[in-house]
């Protein structure tokens, strides 16, 4: 079972207040597979600067808001 991949995705605009906490949770996690994928509205605080610390950890998307169900 522990080869099922497990994908878990944060979707964000301007969410710096949460962000680092979230993904430290995430991060924290013992299942062994799980791929993290944060999907960013073009964030115009610390957002980016927060998921760039765990670049290494996950993977970022970055485009343009399309609105709420674009996501």
């Amino acid at each position: 079972m522990a080869n099922i991949k497990v994908s878990i995705i944060t979707v964000v605009y301007n969410g710096e207040a949460f962000l680092e906490q979230t993904i430290q949770s995430v991060l924290n996690q013992t299942y062994p597979n799980i791929e993290y994928i944060i999907i960013d509205k073009k964030s115009t605080d610390n957002t980016l600067q927060i998921v760039n610390k765990y670049a290494d950890k996950l993977t970022l998307v970055s485009e343009m808001d399309a609105g709420i169900y674009d996501a």
